[in-house]
């Protein structure tokens, strides 16, 4: 965890009485972890482990805010400060994911005095500050609404899930099994498998993947809550994803099947495999990760009876520029062979927020 850029990122006009509410950095993970089960607006984003996971995989300066009153945790923001050459410098919380921001369990004297802080930090570094909140806010931020993601409600169990889904999903998923597809979720022994499947399926789409590491890092850090569901054809991986589950949710943030197996009902199955798991572990609501509304993602999410979830991110950063320089990465990386682009591709996906 980094040290704070000094100590004009807590605003010194902040009130310091004992019952006041103070910012300060935050050493106690545990207790940090509770705070954020507790709390309704706490996220996986939110989990102490993920500024672990940022900061082992990709050298990122990481910070730990936490407001206190009385001694008792309020409200907490994990931060990152993600620099790139291409993209430039940017305070984030929380960057590769949905969502992140501020985790205050509906104390709005904690959000506010957490929110100036970030505010003050991010000028203090000369970063444009992003807050990924799943609700809207009375942040004095610019807000964009160009995300949501996607969740379907699994309360009534199986059965009830699988006859909302439409007919020609249910019927891919059929088609998958009389390919005889199978799958399985483990742990880290199953992060190379659904690696290479991402590298090769985003070479295609022309993004960069993640290192290999930080899949690792990231089932390391979070146990059980972090595990890699993988689809097989015989003894071929042709399909595989991450799931992370946090209080009653489960999300799929990173998922791909290979194109040479889109024919065999790869991606329908790979999701219905994942909705059974999160309905077998007990979650209440699977995530399908952010889209774009009216997007083919969107729509395709949708055939899943999945509903939208409006995402706002608070920040005051160039949106637009990180956008047109992402096009012309895209448009250069769909030509480089598959071990080139996996080779270079953690030199420009660790330094983009998104």
């Amino acid at each position: 965890m980094s040290q704070l850029p000094g100590a004009e990122a807590v605003p010194e006009a902040l009130p310091r009485s004992e019952s006041a509410t103070v910012v300060q950095p935050w050493t106690d993970g545990a207790a940090w972890d509770a705070f954020v089960a507790a709390a309704a607006d706490g996220t996986v984003a939110h989990r102490w482990a993920w500024l672990r996971v940022v900061e082992e995989t990709y050298g990122h300066p990481t910070f730990a805010l936490a407001a206190v009153r009385k001694g008792r945790l309020t409200g907490v923001l994990p931060l990152v400060l993600v620099r790139s050459r291409i993209f430039g410098r940017h305070l984030v919380s929380m960057p590769y994911l949905d969502c992140g921001g501020i985790c205050s369990a509906g104390d709005a004297v904690a959000e506010q005095t957490l929110l100036a802080s970030a505010m003050a930090m991010a000028a203090d570094l000369a970063a444009p500050l992003e807050l990924r909140q799943r609700t809207v806010r009375p942040y004095a931020l610019p807000v964009s609404t160009h995300k949501v993601t996607m969740t379907l409600d699994l309360a009534y169990g199986e059965p009830a899930v699988w006859k909302r889904i439409k007919s020609n999903r249910r019927g891919q998923v059929r088609k998958a099994e009389r390919n005889g597809l199978t799958a399985e979720v483990t742990g880290e022994e199953a992060v190379p498998a659904l690696f290479s499947v991402l590298a090769t399926n985003m070479r295609d789409l022309g993004s960069p993947v993640h290192r290999r590491s930080f899949f690792r890092n990231t089932v390391l850090a979070l146990g059980e809550d972090a595990r890699i569901l993988l689809v097989r054809q015989g003894t071929d991986v042709v399909g595989g994803g991450l799931l992370l589950g946090h209080g009653d949710s489960m999300v799929l943030p990173f998922s791909s099947a290979l194109r040479s197996a889109f024919s065999l009902g790869t991606n329908q199955f790979l999701y219905w495999q994942a909705v059974s798991y999160a309905i077998g572990r007990g979650y209440r609501v699977f995530d399908f990760g952010r889209s774009s509304p009216g997007s083919g993602t969107f729509e395709a999410k949708r055939e899943w009876a999945a509903l939208p979830v409006q995402l706002y991110w608070y920040g005051n950063g160039d949106g637009a520029e990180v956008s047109r320089s992402l096009q012309l990465a895209t448009r250069a990386w769909k030509r480089l062979p598959v071990p080139v682009a996996t080779a270079g591709g953690h030199l420009i996906r660790g330094g983009l927020p998104q």
